[in-house]
């Protein structure tokens, strides 16, 4: 249904860099009609809350982190070339899958001295960045011990002293950027009040 909008440009065009004994991955320009893909997922398809049955969450209460999972057929052959790129397997080729945040309360979101979920993931993730502001994903390494037993949304943020960020990576719109989610640490990036009035919204793949 939605095949002609979420095609992508020469994938040839993804250039690499070496960091920490890892590569990542990073082109520009990566849809052709971004300014659609984005609409659809604006004020076409419905996303829902992440993780909502879990007991104890804050989501939906001082911030709403909403997720987009739906399949597109034609991009099955985007998500598995991804996979080939970045040598491993995509489970899922043909979902779009989304993150989309936006914060409300600023006490409890205090980014002036907290990172936002600190976490690593199964494999490499390819993230397709929506937003027209600036953004950005940190890597981080972990300076203290921070036991995080409790569900993502009851205490996402962590304290800034128990990490560093070792690189930000820039999420100029309509790029896609792809890194190795079991090798870093990673989170996004909020630093200022933008995603307290517009959604931070970007498109993910996850690999293993």
């Amino acid at each position: 249904m939605y095949g002609n909008i979420f095609q992508v440009n020469d994938l040839s065009n993804i250039k690499v860099e070496n960091f920490n004994g890892s590569q990542i991955y990073t082109m520009d320009n990566f849809y052709k009609y971004p300014e659609d893909v984005l609409s659809i997922l604006l004020t076409v398809k419905e996303p829902e809350l992440w993780k909502k049955e879990d007991s104890l969450s804050y989501n939906g209460i001082y911030f709403a982190d909403h997720r987009h999972k739906f399949d597109v057929e034609e991009f099955r052959s985007v998500g598995n070339r991804l996979a080939e790129i970045c040598g491993q397997h995509s489970p899922a080729p043909a979902t779009i899958k989304t993150n989309c945040v936006k914060l409300f309360d600023k006490q409890f979101n205090d980014y002036e001295n907290g990172y936002w979920g600190p976490h690593l993931d199964a494999g490499y993730n390819a993230i397709i960045y929506l937003n027209t502001v600036p953004t950005a994903t940190n890597l981080y390494e972990q300076l203290e011990d921070d036991p995080w037993t409790t569900p993502e949304h009851y205490e996402p943020w962590r304290k800034k002293s128990k990490y560093k960020i070792i690189k930000q990576l820039d999420g100029k719109f309509n790029r896609l950027i792809m890194f190795d989610g079991a090798k870093f640490l990673h989170g996004m990036d909020i630093s200022n009040d933008d995603f307290f009035n517009i959604h931070r919204i970007n498109q993910v793949l996850f690999f293993r």
